[in-house]
């Protein structure tokens, strides 16, 4: 009895003693819990300045600390940032090889315009951007006779009105013979009309000239068997009168066409 009593009597009083100790642990908790929460109104009441508990703050800390989110090691953030620069730096280089590959694509297509020319750039001509010309019309124009005329078959010719240009006369072809009214003679006997513009300006006024005369305008007509004489006035100057006669009257301006044709093929046209 008395061996057991003596086993058991240091474990009884070491509970005890555990207990008083948690009991006086509680106590001391709340008093200082109570302290800490009074404490600001007890000096904002009497006017003193009661010290704070460091192991309340060492409390509260500690509670903010594992309250707070996890904040990697300056390792660990270079080991982050490393990660994320070193899988950017790919993206970015990619972005600008690309970009690289753009310009040089670009550049080459240029290069490529520029050496070698399309199969119709021997035939293309710059346009006139004052008169509205196209680089197309200008090198249709190219292929016409004077800019106007359209060979419609061997030696023969058309105008846009509709005049027919064909071998004949004494200087081979009708076009020939019209040259001669493009130049003055002046040791000619009589009159000689001579056109303005040289031979492009005598054929547009000589369609211009057969277009009144179809519509019958300021036009009066003569027919002579197969041919028919047209004497057009232009109202406006088209030319001068030449040869003899023309310079013992100083040149004077001649503002109609004489116009003589078999059909709409043309014989001779002169200025009057």
């Amino acid at each position: 009895m008395n061996a057991a009593e003596n086993r058991s009597g240091p474990h009884r009083s070491g509970g005890k003693k555990a207990k008083q100790t948690t009991t006086a642990g509680i106590v001391i908790a709340v008093l200082i819990g109570g302290y800490s929460l009074l404490r600001p109104t007890i000096n904002e009441t009497t006017g003193w300045n009661l010290p704070a508990l460091r192991s309340s703050e060492v409390s509260r800390e500690t509670v903010a600390e594992r309250s707070s989110p996890t904040v990697d090691s300056p390792q660990s953030n270079t080991n982050s940032t490393g990660k994320s620069s070193s899988s950017r730096e790919p993206a970015s280089t990619s972005g600008s090889t690309s970009k690289n590959d753009a310009t040089s694509t670009k550049s080459d297509v240029t290069s490529d315009r520029g050496s070698s020319p399309g199969p119709l750039a021997s035939k293309m001509t710059r346009g006139d951007p004052e008169s509205g010309t196209s680089a197309a019309s200008n090198a249709d124009k190219a292929e016409l006779e004077y800019g106007l005329l359209r060979e419609i078959s061997p030696d023969r010719f058309l105008s846009p009105a509709g005049v027919l240009y064909t071998p004949g006369s004494a200087e081979g072809h009708r076009l020939e013979h019209l040259r001669r009214h493009t130049k003055d003679q002046p040791n000619r006997s009589g009159k000689h009309g001579v056109f303005d513009g040289d031979m492009e300006g005598a054929l547009a006024t000589i369609d211009k000239a057969y277009e009144k005369a179809q519509a019958n305008q300021r036009t009066t007509k003569e027919v002579d068997g197969k041919r028919t004489i047209y004497t057009v006035d232009m109202g406006k100057r088209v030319g001068f009168v030449g040869g003899r006669d023309g310079q013992r009257s100083r040149n004077p301006m001649a503002r109609r066409v004489r116009l003589v044709l078999e059909g709409n093929r043309l014989i001779t046209a002169f200025p009057l």
